[in-house]
């Protein structure tokens, strides 16, 4: 079965946009099965929008065909990429970073979408989403050759954006991004973490971590643990996230309210 996932920031309000990018995809390929990643995403956020890619693409089957639209250059001169990862997974999207962002160089293919034989007509200047994504996701599910939608161009050609990430080992000090906040609060950080060990580093925390974060000139302190339950109701404490990243949390409260951080700030943090 064909599988396309749809990843955008129309919000709630939103899903009539949705349900048209849905009703297109099923008239090219009505066998296809359609699954919604998110449409919460933070308006404009690429950032957020990045991070819920990367975190959940790998666990759908392998040629599940990706449809982002988070897409704050509509209508203007930026490109719209179709691309196959070396992993065999197939993506349709802007050029403004978020591909390269959520998969890094893991692209074994990349194309410039151009082709309007593979358009809904009239193309809408305000939503390509519907009039040029969705139906070349389609006709991707279809079997159509990425050559065929347009131009192959080398990888190295799209477009990247510089998410901040600073590690100082020998001084234990660390600049990061907020990549997401959850309905609970809890900060999601872009400090990649394996088996409680910072990667391509030594630093390794345990249960005996503290930690200080920083924003602005306000500084909160906790404990690194694995689990919430390990601090007491209210109290701050630093864990390894579901998807592998450095969160910050409060135990049953929210941590993004109390700390005054929100989904793309920059922090500082001091390991102890």
């Amino acid at each position: 079965m064909n599988i396309i996932s749809l990843l955008t920031d129309f919000g709630s309000r939103g899903s009539h946009y949705v349900a048209a990018m849905k009703a297109v995809i099923l008239n090219i390929s009505p066998e296809t099965k359609i699954i919604d990643l998110s449409h919460m995403v933070k308006p404009f956020s690429i950032i957020e929008g990045s991070y819920i890619l990367k975190s959940n693409y790998s666990y759908f089957p392998k040629q599940t065909i990706f449809v982002v639209v988070i897409d704050p250059g509509v209508g203007s001169e930026r490109g719209i990429l179709a691309l196959k990862t070396n992993d065999g997974y197939y993506f349709v999207g802007p050029d403004n970073g978020i591909l390269t962002a959520a998969l890094g160089d893991n692209i074994e293919k990349c194309t410039l979408v151009e082709n309007d034989k593979y358009f809904h007509k009239p193309v809408s200047s305000t939503f390509h989403g519907r009039d040029i994504m969705s139906p070349v996701a389609a006709f991707i599910s279809l079997k159509t050759p990425l050559k065929n939608i347009g131009p192959i161009i080398n990888p190295k050609q799209v477009k990247m954006i510089d998410i901040p990430l600073e590690i100082k080992p020998n001084q234990r000090k660390i600049k990061c991004c907020i990549q997401y906040i959850d309905a609970f609060g809890n900060i999601t950080t872009n400090i990649p973490l394996k088996k409680n060990r910072i990667s391509n580093t030594d630093i390794h925390l345990s249960d005996k971590s503290r930690i200080k974060v920083t924003k602005n000139n306000s500084t909160f302190e906790g404990k690194y643990s694995s689990h919430f339950a390990s601090v007491s109701k209210d109290s701050l404490l630093f864990l390894q996230g579901s998807t592998g990243y450095l969160e910050i949390s409060i135990n049953q409260a929210n941590a993004s309210k109390r700390l005054n951080i929100s989904s793309g700030d920059i922090i500082k943090l001091q390991l102890e």
